[in-house]
């Protein structure tokens, strides 16, 4: 036991010493002040795209937030074939001009559009069929691809477009900073971003000379040409892992991609209990693994020695008075904890929270190995009434 926990000292170590810093916060974009107003021509207007369904609950927040941003030439909202009041929501927002076709906004917004959504062809995921027709309604150059639960802070979307002006980029998006209010929200979500970067290091997927590409489909800014040449929507029409997969097809189209935090980017989807964030893990879990057993026998055994053995072997040398066991265990839980603290101090919670990385782990392990068993009895991922197997 002593051994494995010195393996994992070790890998805690070299995680805190690589040099583009996975646990690192400092790939960040904020909004700016609204007296810094970015003056654009019409080569930086920006459509804004929300595919929505059954969002009821957050899409009229979602809509006043994209009121305050600068530089919106209009709105185009998919109803995705909603069951709860989407609809009467947005018609909220829209009252039609009896003279033109064009919706205007009866609460001060630019123009509004709501396209009812056609049903889901075969081999299409609902998210990017609803995005598709969105799309073929738009003609600006810049379009901002946003979650229906998605809020924008004011000032958001110039921090955005200039972000993706000064640096010459085609696809600049934004992970969105995730409720920390119950407790499984303050155990898991600030874990879940960690693990993403993880996978994808934020400073690695920003780089061209990488071949990392990632990024947070819940806010996308993205110019409309490179998308045409990546073949908009319909090239990875059956993706369960959309964002990522886009962030793909755009490097791949010769496009320059950037990836980072806000603040000023909220989802408002709550998770109120441990289910449903776990239920959210299993929907794309082993589809990240590629369908590998392999892969998942390699990450389980990973997880095992990098975040159980520590915690495991610190109470266990304490038993048992061992204390070369008890200090290489504890030791390796406050180096995991180290590197997890960025993330929890981003997220507004107190350092003691990243002492629970142990168990969000485990958590976020059963369920990776519950959507492989998923998968392998033909359930495979589900969303809003939706079921996709691959």
């Amino acid at each position: 036991m002593t051994g494995f926990a010195l393996v994992a000292v070790s890998l805690w170590l070299i995680t805190l010493l690589l040099p583009w810093r996975p646990w690192s916060t400092r790939e960040r974009i904020e909004p700016v002040d609204s007296s810094d107003h970015i003056e654009r021509g019409a080569a930086g207007s920006v459509s804004v795209l929300i595919p929505a369904r059954n969002e009821a609950a957050t899409l009229g927040q979602t809509l006043d937030a994209v009121a305050k941003q600068a530089g919106v030439v209009d709105v185009v909202v998919v109803d995705d074939r909603s069951e709860d009041e989407t609809a009467a929501i947005v018609a909220t927002f829209v009252e039609t001009n009896v003279a033109t076709p064009v919706a205007t906004s009866a609460r001060g917004m630019p123009g509004v559009r709501v396209i009812k959504g056609r049903p889901t062809p075969p081999g299409w995921t609902g998210k990017l069929w609803a995005q598709q027709q969105g799309l073929e309604a738009i003609d600006s150059p810049l379009v901002l691809l946003i979650d229906a639960d998605i809020r924008l802070a004011p000032g958001m979307l110039d921090a955005l477009v200039d972000k993706l002006e000064h640096e010459r980029l085609d696809q600049v998006s934004v992970m969105a900073s995730l409720p920390a209010s119950s407790w499984p929200e303050k155990l898991m979500l600030p874990a879940f971003v960690y693990f993403f970067k993880q996978l994808y290091p934020f400073a690695w997927v920003n780089r061209t000379d990488r071949p990392f590409s990632a990024a947070a489909g819940g806010c996308v800014l993205v110019r409309r040409e490179i998308l045409r040449k990546a073949g908009a929507f319909s090239a990875w029409k059956g993706a369960l892992i959309d964002d990522c997969e886009l962030a793909c097809r755009v490097r791949n189209a010769g496009g320059r991609i950037w990836l980072g935090l806000s603040r000023g980017v909220e989802s408002m989807r709550r998770h109120p209990d441990l289910p449903s964030i776990l239920e959210t893990v299993r929907r794309t879990a082993y589809t990240q693994l590629r369908y590998s057993r392999l892969l998942l026998l390699a990450v389980v055994a990973m997880m095992l020695v990098a975040f159980a053995i520590p915690p495991f072997a610190t109470v266990l040398g304490l038993l048992t008075r061992d204390p070369v066991l008890a200090g290489s265990g504890l030791a390796g839980w406050l180096l995991m904890a180290l590197s997890f603290l960025p993330q929890v101090r981003f997220s507004g919670l107190t350092a003691l929270w990243a002492l629970a990385l142990p168990l969000s782990a485990m958590l976020f392990l059963v369920a990776t190995m519950d959507s492989a068993i998923r998968h392998h009895y033909g359930r495979g991922a589900g969303w809003k009434g939706r079921h996709y197997q691959r």
